[in-house]
């Protein structure tokens, strides 16, 4: 197996109303290399659910939980393999289920309710593995063709898989900011999983709602095909979804094709 070169990438974070809101979501991207040179990286977006105490502590603490937890670990990886992919799949859900303790214990009462949605990718050399709870997305790019990895966890995907409700529909429903799982508000929240392999050339786009419930597939796909890197497309993503409606948040990650 070839190993990749180092992956490219950005974070952005900001609130709907830049410098006269809070902004509840938060970001963590990190790569590097493990013990035995291999490319790694952690990439994480979290939106603290608004309407309840303090979403921004909630999503602080989802990035925070998931670094910590494993810059230990990077260290350690010698080799890619199914068991080591196995693995790193456990220890993200040991990561998440100890994020969402942490958010839980932040609460006193009943009246202090925190909580925060997640989406997150570990990448591996060519491995990739994917992680979310709530409605943040993990989006795979690769010739010119944009598709969702990872599924909603939110009233209007479910009427949406049952067919009571269209995609487009779905944007403007009045119930489409109530989620069905999100980290902080169960004991033991939905968390889903995906590991893919990935190829020379792909891009991953990890955002919050303020980003795909404001641009369409469509739109984001546009501005991905003539993408050069993520630090030019970045901010342009965030200059397009800026409609001060909703805190947005995006990491845009590359992995580069060899330099001729």
């Amino acid at each position: 197996m070839q190993s990749f070169s180092d992956f490219l990438y950005v974070a952005a974070t900001d609130a709907k109303h830049p410098g006269k809101a809070a902004n509840q979501d938060a970001v963590y991207a990190t790569t590097g290399r493990t013990g035995n040179n291999l490319p790694y990286g952690l990439f994480v977006v979290a939106d603290g659910v608004g309407g309840l105490k303090d979403g921004s502590r909630a999503s602080q603490t989802v990035v925070n939980t998931l670094a910590m937890h494993f810059d230990p670990i990077w260290p350690v990886i010698t080799v890619v393999s199914d068991q080591t992919i196995k693995r790193l799949r456990q220890q993200l859900r040991k990561a998440i289920y100890q994020a969402n303790e942490a958010i839980r214990k932040l609460t006193s009462s009943n009246e202090e309710k925190m909580a925060s949605t997640i989406t997150c990718a570990i990448l591996l050399d060519q491995a990739l593995i994917v992680a979310n709870t709530g409605d943040s997305r993990t989006y795979l790019y690769r010739q010119k063709h944009l598709e969702q990895i990872t599924q909603d966890h939110s009233l209007v995907a479910w009427l949406v898989h049952q067919e009571h409700i269209t995609t487009e529909q779905a944007l403007t429903h009045p119930y489409k900011n109530v989620l069905t799982h999100a980290l902080g508000a169960t004991e033991k929240p939905q968390v889903d999983f995906f590991t893919q392999r990935l190829f020379l050339g792909d891009w991953l786009l990890l955002c919050s709602d303020g980003i795909w419930g404001t641009l369409t597939d469509e739109q984001l796909t546009d501005y991905l095909a003539t993408a050069v890197s993520p630090q030019e497309v970045g901010p342009t993503l965030m200059k397009a979804a800026q409609d001060h409606t909703d805190d947005l948040s995006l990491v845009l990650v590359q992995i580069p094709l060899p330099q001729p």
